[in-house]
């Protein structure tokens, strides 16, 4: 079971990398990556939708909900493009994306700003191998994940999101082996839930007791489709800014550079 990031990872590239002179045969076998919840499996396109409601509890109860609205973008290639919509309320518009992450699945990300009309290149510096494994795998329940005394694994199931078969697992942890066996409430929680098929993650849910968060991300309307390959571009009109150092999941490690 991987423990997830609480928040978006803010990554993305654009594949006018051709100026930079690389080509995907050279581009370097980094094993499975995970961009905003999109892997970068090649030979299965697909584009989908995605909520990420995120409930913060105070000490008295009140609940404060951000929501943040997606849409999602893989091409044969592998490459990822994500589309944000976000303005920290429960219902933020979606006329234009707040930014827009792209990844070339070589190596470059590039971070859009469309109100902004910028364009944020980074690349990603050679990292160890860490796994070939696939994103989404069938749990083997003969030899399951072993969270250790004070968590707990389930292996949920199967489900179907618009047509397409997915998979959940939850692992839970408490504050001690002796409060799981009393029946205590977990103080995390880690639910995720995957397609086979298209081998690339299709919601989550995540608890943190302290403090008391929640965020559920539901990602609906999947098509089997290749998107538009200007959608993996950089704008003409889009200025090249400077750029920091990159966080980023490689098969869900987070790495920064």
């Amino acid at each position: 079971m991987r423990e997830l990031s609480l928040f978006p990872v803010a990554i993305a590239l654009v594949l006018t990398i051709s100026t930079q002179g690389v080509t995907s045969a050279q581009c370097p076998n980094r094993g499975t990556v995970v961009v905003e919840d999109v892997s970068n499996t090649q030979g299965k396109p697909y584009e989908a939708k995605e909520i990420r409601t995120t409930v913060t509890y105070s000490s008295d109860g009140a609940k404060q909900i951000v929501v943040t609205k997606a849409k999602l973008f893989r091409d044969g290639k592998g490459r990822v493009r994500v589309e944000r919509y976000y303005d920290g309320t429960p219902h933020p518009p979606e006329e234009i994306p707040t930014d827009v992450t792209i990844f070339d699945n070589c190596g470059t990300f590039v971070n859009l700003r469309p109100g902004l009309k910028t364009a944020k290149l980074q690349n990603m510096a050679s990292v160890p191998q860490v796994s070939e494994r696939p994103c989404c795998e069938e749990i083997d329940l003969k030899n399951p994940p072993n969270p250790g005394p004070e968590g707990k694994f389930e292996e949920l199931g199967h489900k179907f999101i618009g047509g397409i078969e997915v998979r959940g697992e939850r692992t839970s942890y408490y504050t001690s082996a002796q409060s799981k066996l009393s029946g205590a409430p977990p103080i995390r929680v880690y639910e995720d839930w995957c397609s086979v098929l298209l081998d690339t993650p299709t919601g989550n849910y995540i608890l943190n007791d302290n403090p008391k968060r929640e965020i559920i991300t539901v990602i609906s309307d999947i098509r089997q489709v290749e998107p538009d390959p200007d959608l993996f571009e950089i704008p003409k009109d889009y200025k090249i800014v400077s750029a920091e150092k990159t966080n980023f999941w490689l098969h869900g490690k987070q790495i920064d550079r």
